[in-house]
């Protein structure tokens, strides 16, 4: 039997001109994809939404570049990642251009929107024959075992969880750049998060955590820095750190290798010590705490922890400590979540504000934004309660299947009765932020400005 060659795709985002860019993120799990199979099938992977960027102008002028970036010569399966929900109206797009050139095509899909709501992606048309929720490798596997035809109707199948104990099944001298001329590659070395914060789509696919060895990362890593050379590696674990023990050994492994690049995580400040901190400053990391809030009442209410206000104290604990050592880093804080008032928006940014003291030393800046729903999350499932608790109003709850700006759909949100007649306000977090960011970069020392135009090649 002749080897099946599979089509992995990720659709182009079309209505989220102030969202997305072309550089906003490569997603390893394609290659991962396209790992799992290797023994039995050959890959192609096109990443739509990297090589196109959002549409400049009319959508259909835009898609008319599909055809010239896909070509269906040889394919016997096509792969669609829709990663996010802003992925969802490219999804269909793609999918009706390849029912048009193949009709006879099995097309499978998956990702975070076809796991939250894989109904979005079963209608008449019969546009997909195969929709994935959870991991993606077992399924596609399968498919490529036996002769895939099409369906007479569209499957819905639960995944089995994908668990990274194989790192040879990448082969990382072909390993891809997200971006060569920078000379930046994204890696995922985990998967999973543990915690259930309300907002977020993750908790979908489970709480479990899975992982490659720390001595099967490293390895990765020095490879990695022996055939690409990169200048900055960004891991695309949804929870950098999320065990402990795990990631003092893999820094303790870094610093042991000399590898000379630099890095980029994102994790939480109350999984961090200072200890930790500072093994990340000395292998060269830039570092996002999702923070989402210095409120007590919203942190209960965003699920963020059990313990509002030991969360909160910890979390000035390790971003002081952020501070005081160099460590860059963004502190990420999320205004707008269904609950929220001028009050608790206040008690956030007294917080930020003074996070490492008004006038202490400063390494990193604040990046936020304003709440928008998810589908499959629980404050998705709990809408018409925080309608009925807060008078909360989500104005757009299926935004991702409008033909608008999707950030404006998605977050033209009333959190709560005590905006209503302020609902100008409700913004007032974009300048605040910037005012305080000029404050802190004025307060950054030299060798933190050294650092920051390398991290980002200025």
């Amino acid at each position: 039997m002749s080897r099946a060659t599979v089509l992995l795709l990720s659709p182009p985002v079309l209505y989220a001109p102030t969202w997305w860019s072309s550089k906003v993120a490569s997603k390893p799990h394609l290659h991962s994809l396209a790992g799992f199979i290797r023994d039995i099938a050959d890959s192609r992977i096109v990443e739509l939404d990297v090589l196109m960027g959002p549409p400049p102008g009319e959508v259909a002028t835009f898609l008319a570049e599909v055809d010239a970036l896909v070509s269906l010569d040889g394919i016997d399966l096509v792969g669609i990642s829709c990663w996010t929900s802003l992925h969802y109206l490219g999804a269909l797009a793609v999918a009706r251009k390849i029912r048009a050139r193949r009709p006879d095509l099995p097309i499978v899909v998956g990702g975070h929107h076809p796991t939250a709501v894989p109904s979005d992606f079963v209608d008449q048309e019969h546009l997909f024959d195969f929709v994935v929720c959870g991991d993606g490798e077992h399924e596609l596997r399968r498919l490529c075992q036996a002769p895939c035809q099409r369906p007479q109707r569209t499957e819905v199948v639960r995944a089995a969880p994908y668990q990274m104990s194989d790192p040879t099944r990448i082969d990382w001298t072909r390993y891809p750049w997200h971006d060569a001329k920078d000379k930046v590659l994204w890696l995922g070395l985990s998967r999973g998060c543990p915690f259930k914060c309300a907002y977020c789509a993750e908790p979908q696919r489970g709480t479990a955590w899975n992982h490659y060895r720390v001595e099967d990362a490293l390895h990765i890593l020095e490879q990695l820095q022996r055939t690409h050379e990169p200048r900055v590696i960004c891991f695309s674990d949804p929870l950098f750190g999320a065990r402990r023990q795990w990631t003092e050994a893999l820094l303790d492994g870094i610093a042991r290798l000399g590898l000379t690049n630099m890095f980029w995580c994102e994790t939480r400040a109350d999984l961090m010590s200072p200890a930790l901190l500072d093994k990340l400053h000395a292998c060269r990391f830039k570092v996002d705490f999702g923070l989402d809030t210095g409120s007590e009442t919203m942190a209960r209410l965003m699920v963020k922890s059990p313990s509002p206000g030991a969360y909160l104290r910890k979390a000035r604990e390790i971003i002081d400590h952020a501070n005081s050592i160099d460590l860059f880093h963004d502190t990420y804080v999320l205004f707008n979540f269904p609950g929220e008032t001028p009050q608790t928006a206040r008690e956030t940014m007294d917080f930020v504000e003074q996070l490492g003291g008004s006038e202490g030393p400063a390494s990193g800046w604040v990046s936020s934004q304003s709440f928008f729903i998810l589908p499959g999350t629980e404050t998705y499932a709990r809408m018409n309660e925080y309608r009925e608790i807060h008078g909360t109003e989500i104005r757009h709850p299926t935004w991702w299947r409008e033909t608008g700006d999707h950030n404006a759909l998605a977050t033209d949100v009333l959190p709560s009765h005590a905006w209503r007649g302020r609902e100008s306000e409700l913004r007032d977090f974009k300048k605040w932020q910037d005012n305080v960011n000029v404050g802190r970069v004025k307060r950054q020392s030299q060798r933190l400005s050294s650092f920051m135009k390398a991290f980002y090649s200025l």
